[in-house]
């Protein structure tokens, strides 16, 4: 599986408001990887833009998933102002596989605006953010 984006961190205060506003916590993908000098590598290289083989090295992480939004209701306005949204990051490795955006939500993330693009996304259908660190500890 992959998400629409990736967060490297999350903070427990903001991953508490998220869930406040609809947001869920997946269990834990990868495990069996683990963090090793070798996962790192493949993320910081995946992360830089950098080919990857595949997913399958990555080390370990998990999704914050929201469900399908309208525009104006209470996820969509927190996706709009979320404060963790600028942090986002898309990058065009190739065999990292993030799920392709809609052609609106694209748009708005070309223009640097991640917020706006992660509620397009959401008013299109589920979406989900890779997390690899929570309140900066390794998944």
């Amino acid at each position: 599986m992959a998400g629409h984006f990736i967060l490297r961190n999350l903070v427990q205060s903001d991953l508490n408001t998220a869930n406040n506003k609809g947001g869920t916590l997946s269990g834990r993908q990868h495990a069996p990887v683990g963090w090793r000098a070798a996962s790192e590598a493949i993320l910081t290289d995946a992360l830089n833009g950098n080919t990857i083989p595949n997913r399958d090295a990555l080390p370990p992480h998990v999704y914050l998933q929201f469900n399908a939004t309208v525009a104006g209701d209470v996820t969509d306005t927190y996706l709009k102002a979320c404060g963790w949204g600028d942090q986002l990051l898309r990058p065009t490795a190739l065999g990292l596989g993030l799920r392709a955006l809609t052609p609106e939500a694209e748009a708005a993330w070309q223009r640097g605006d991640k917020n706006q693009a992660l509620a397009l996304q959401a008013n299109h259908g589920a979406i989900s953010i890779e997390i690899y660190y929570q309140s900066g500890l390794r998944v």
